[in-house]
Formats: structure tokens, C-alpha cells, sequence
């Protein structure tokens, strides 16, 4: 399995279980069978990051890991390791001792971040927070690395009093539920990465939210070319503090928007969109800027489609992190809205899941309203992030 995985096939039941935890997903590295073997913790992030600054925003993709014990010798980073190796999760009888973390996941955020700044803000999207343990051997007061066979860092009884393991308890915080539709009793479909999955039969879509199954609302916007298929994306409506963005006639003035502001603009309701999946964050923010800038519309169904649909892998809460990057390359006075971006507030009023239709033309997907190609390959890569 993948990090990020969220389903899992029961061969003994024959059912499709999702996974869900408590917390951050503990993995572990396995070794040769050895006696003793001591898991040193480091926290794998992985996401978009972006650097909103006066007058750009900058971006990259982040997949890093450093160490979760404040242990000066202690190496930093486990490199590739984690990309390299295969993980197995953990679980309560996995034999060896599982240091608990002493540092905290945002910690390690805040470290792989840029030096602060006062002119700079970053925003992080599709953060996958994961623990990630490497074996160690014990030798001669020492922790030597079960792969290298090298010390790695000094060991003795008072750092074992200082650092304590996982309790049974502690480790087992995984839970598997059954992909079983909570109003007709069918099977729910969906890809093994998907946050959001579909029932055929009585046309509803659902995601796992704690230890139970919750209805999302969505739609299909209608597509009429051949052969289609469906991306997902989110539409938030949004009540904005500190900037004047409650009509399309207003993201049509801070956008200084090549079309003329209509008696009807101003009533009409401004969403604000973003990918509903993963892909590479110069690509996301570029899907979410023409999306918002477009306002896509049209008639809408509320049957799930016959046609292929890509996975939803992006929650709406990190669509909504993503809405003052999208402002951001929007606004024609950056300085202004860079210099207002502390004081600015926002609140969900409303979301939905839409479903929108691409013409597929070989390796590309046409966006059908809007004519703009998405590659094949972006969402390739995407599903690896």
C-alpha cells in the first residue's frame, strides 16, 4: 500500500474497508529479524507549498522528512529512504521498541518552511502528515542503523527514561470501515486514493468523517462531447472581511477584468473554485485561478455519471486554504492586497462537489466550457503526491 491509499481490498470478507485514524498514520521501515531492534520517529510531509509575497507568489512541492526527537546527533533527515523503501503500517503486535515522538508534526512544518519574513506568508495545501519509524540496533551504548550498520547516535538508560516507547494503546489507532452505502446497503465505488466515494444506486456520494460514513452534496455539470470525463472540483461560496468580494461585479473590478460590470453582475453571486485532486502546485493554482476567473456554469445533475469520474483526493478544508493564493494571482494591486492579506477574514457559507466535464483528445483532456487543456500526465504525477 501507499501513503496514500485510503481503501483497502479484505480478501478474507470480500468487502472494500476505508481507512481512517485517530491521527497521523504511523509507518514503519522493516528490517532483517533481529533482536532488540529500537524505531527511531521522523515525520514525512508531503504537499503544495506557496510563498505569497508583494508582488508574486512562488511555489513548490514539498516530500520531506526530519527527525520527530530533538537528539543532536541524531541524523536530520532519513533522505529517500521513506520514497526508496517499502512501509508497512504499524500496528499493536509489530515486535520492537517505537520511540514516541518529542517534537510535534507542525514543528517540523514550520522547519521545512522558508526563513519568516515580514514580506512573505506561507500557505501550505494537501498536506499528507505521516510518522515514519527506521530500525536501529543497539550496541555498545549506541544506536547503530539496522541497514548501515553504522552508530547513528549514543544510547544509554537515561535516554531510554528520557525518550519512551508507544503503548499498545498508542499504536493501535487505525480503524477500517465498511465501504457499505449507509442508505441502500451497496457497495460504495471508488479508487484505492479517494477521499469521496460513489453509490450507483441510489445516486450519493459519500467520505468517512471520524468513525462514520457522511453524505456530500455534488453535482455533475452536463457535457454533451465524446469522450468525456470528469474532474472534480470544489465551488465555495464565501463571505469576505477586509476586501469588498461579494459579487461577480467585484471580482470582475479587483481582477480589472477585460469585460464591462452589467446591473446583473451585481447581483450575482462570486464562487471561488479549486481542484478537488492533487496535482503540481503551478497547475493548481492555475486551475484555480481560471476556474474562479471563468465561473463556470450550466445545467447541473444530480446523478453520479456513467462516464469515467477521477478520484477527489483534496478535502474542502485545504480548498479553502487555497482561496487567498487564488485571490492573490487575481488581484490587479498585489501591493495593496499583500499589505491588507494580515487583517483579511473569511468564512464558508456554502460548498459543492462539481463534476466537470474534459473531451479526451489522446493524452490531454479538453475542458469543455472553457477550452483549456489539462495533460494527462499532471494527473498522472498528481496521483503520486
Amino acid at each position: 500500500m501507499e501513503e496514500t491509499d485510503r481503501l483497502l481490498d479484505c480478501t478474507f470478507c470480500r468487502t472494500r474497508l476505508f481507512i481512517v485514524s485517530t491521527g497521523p498514520l504511523h509507518y514503519y521501515i522493516p528490517a532483517a529479524a533481529a533482536d532488540d531492534l529500537i524505531y527511531m520517529p521522523y515525520w514525512r510531509i508531503r504537499g503544495l507549498a506557496y510563498t505569497i509575497k508583494p508582488l508574486e507568489t512562488t511555489n513548490r512541492y514539498i516530500d520531506t522528512n526530519l527527525k520527530a526527537l530533538p537528539l543532536k546527533d541524531l541524523v536530520p533527515s532519513l533522505g529517500v529512504r521513506p520514497q526508496a523503501m517499502k512501509l508497512r503500517f504499524l500496528s499493536p503486535d509489530t515486535p520492537g521498541q517505537f520511540l514516541r515522538p518529542a517534537l510535534k508534526a507542525q514543528q517540523v512544518i514550520l522547519q521545512s518552511a522558508p526563513a519568516p519574513g515580514a514580506q512573505s506568508h506561507d500557505v501550505f495545501i494537501g498536506d499528507t502528515v505521516s510518522l515514519i519509524y527506521t530500525p536501529m540496533i543497539l550496541k555498545n551504548n549506541a544506536l547503530h542503523d539496522a541497514f548501515a550498520q553504522r552508530p547513528v547516535v549514543p544510547w544509554t538508560a537515561d535516554d531510554s527514561k528520557m525518550y519512551p516507547v508507544l503503548t499498545p494503546s498508542e499504536r493501535d489507532h487505525t480503524r477500517f470501515i465498511a465501504t457499505l452505502c449507509p442508505h441502500c446497503g451497496q457497495d460504495l465505488q471508488g479508487a484505492k486514493d479517494t477521499l469521496l466515494m460513489t453509490c450507483k444506486n441510489c445516486q450519493s456520494m459519500w467520505t468517512c468523517e471520524g468513525t462514520s460514513l457522511q453524505n456530500i452534496p455534488f453535482a455533475v455539470m452536463e457535457g454533451s462531447g465524446t469522450p468525456l470525463h470528469y474532474l472534480p472540483f470544489w465551488r465555495m461560496k464565501l463571505r469576505f472581511d477586509g476586501i469588498p468580494l461579494a459579487s461577480l461585479a467585484d471580482l470582475v473590478r479587483i481582477a480589472n477584468l477585460p469585460k464591462p460590470v452589467t446591473p446583473d453582475m451585481e447581483d450575482k453571486q462570486v464562487f471561488f473554485w479549486a481542484p478537488a485532486f492533487k496535482i503540481n502546485p503551478a497547475l493548481f493554482l492555475r486551475w484555480a485561478r481560471q476556474t474562479t476567473i471563468f465561473q463556470p456554469d450550466g445545467d447541473y445533475l444530480e446523478t453520479v455519471p456513467t462516464q469515467p469520474i477521477y478520484p477527489a483526493t483534496l478535502p474542502l478544508k485545504e480548498a479553502v486554504e487555497s482561496v487567498f493564493i487564488t485571490l492573490g494571482s487575481i488581484v490587479t494591486d498585489k501591493r495593496m492586497f499583500f499589505a491588507n492579506l494580515g487583517r483579511m477574514q473569511m468564512n464558508l457559507e456554502d460548498s459543492l462537489l462539481v463534476y466537470q466535464p474534459f473531451v479526451e483528445k489522446g493524452r490531454e483532456l479538453i475542458h469543455e466550457k472553457m477550452k483549456v487543456v489539462m495533460d494527462r500526465n499532471a494527473l498522472t504525477f498528481g496521483a503520486l503526491m
